[in-house]
C-alpha cells in the first residue's frame, strides 16, 4: 500500500525559512552592533520576502533594515525603509507592527530634525500600541515622544508629560526599573520648569504661527 502526499504545493516554501535565517542574523549583527553586516542581511531577507511574495515578512525586514540605517545615520533611507514597513503592515492587516513602524519612524523623522512629523508619528504610535495593550512599548515610545520634544525645544511642561505618560505605560507593563527611570526624567523637568523666569518666552510661542 502505498502513502500519497496532499497539497504538494502547500509545502513550506524553502526561500521562506532562508527569508527568516537571513532577517534574525541581521537582528543579531544588530545587537553585536556590527550594522553594515546587518545592513547586507536584512536587505537578502527583504530580497527574498519579495521573491516569495510574502508581505508580512517584507515588512518585517524592512522595518528591520531601516533601524539598521538608522544607527548608520542613513536617515534618509532609513525614513524610505520605515514608511514601506509601515504600508506593508497596514496592507497586511498587522496593527501591532504598524505601530512599531511609526515608532521607528519618529526616531528617523527626528535624526532629520523634522520634529513636527517626529511628533506626530510618535503620538500615533503611542495611541496604537496603547490601544493593542502592549504598554511597555506604550512607554518606550512615550520616552521616544519626550526625546523628540526635547530635542525641538518644546516647553518643559510637554517633555514632562510624556515622561509621567512612560512611566505610567511602564508602570502597567510591570516594568519598575523603566518606570523609575522615567520619572526621573519627569522629575528632572520640574525642576528645569520651575527655574524657568516668569517671563520667559516658550519655545512653542515661538512656532506657534507655524503650527497652528
Amino acid at each position: 500500500m502505498t502513502q500519497s502526499f496532499h497539497g504538494i504545493e502547500s509545502l513550506p516554501n524553502p526561500e521562506r525559512f532562508k527569508a527568516t535565517a537571513w532577517n534574525n542574523l541581521g537582528n543579531a549583527l544588530k545587537s553585536l552592533r556590527r550594522f553594515d553586516e546587518a545592513h547586507h542581511a536584512l536587505e537578502t531577507a527583504r530580497d527574498l520576502h519579495q521573491q516569495t511574495g510574502d508581505t508580512h515578512g517584507e515588512a518585517n525586514a524592512w522595518n528591520n533594515l531601516g533601524t539598521a540605517l538608522k544607527e548608520l545615520r542613513r536617515f534618509d533611507d532609513a525614513l524610505h525603509a520605515l514608511e514601506t514597513a509601515r504600508n506593508l503592515y497596514q496592507q497586511s492587516g498587522d496593527t501591532h507592527g504598524e505601530a512599531i513602524a511609526w515608532n521607528n519612524l519618529g526616531t528617523a523623522y527626528r535624526g532629520l530634525g523634522r520634529f513636527d512629523e517626529a511628533v506626530v508619528a510618535g503620538k500615533q504610535a503611542v495611541a496604537m500600541l496603547a490601544a493593542a495593550r502592549d504598554w511597555f512599548r506604550t512607554g518606550e515610545a512615550w520616552g521616544e515622544v519626550a526625546t523628540t520634544l526635547t530635542a525641538a525645544g518644546a516647553d518643559a511642561v510637554q517633555v514632562r508629560e510624556a515622561w509621567e505618560q512612560s512611566a505610567h505605560a511602564y508602570t502597567r507593563a510591570g516594568a519598575d526599573e523603566e518606570a523609575d527611570a522615567s520619572r526621573e526624567h519627569a522629575t528632572n523637568m520640574e525642576i528645569v520648569e520651575a527655574q524657568l523666569p516668569t517671563d520667559a518666552v516658550r519655545p512653542e510661542e515661538e512656532v506657534a504661527s507655524e503650527s497652528g
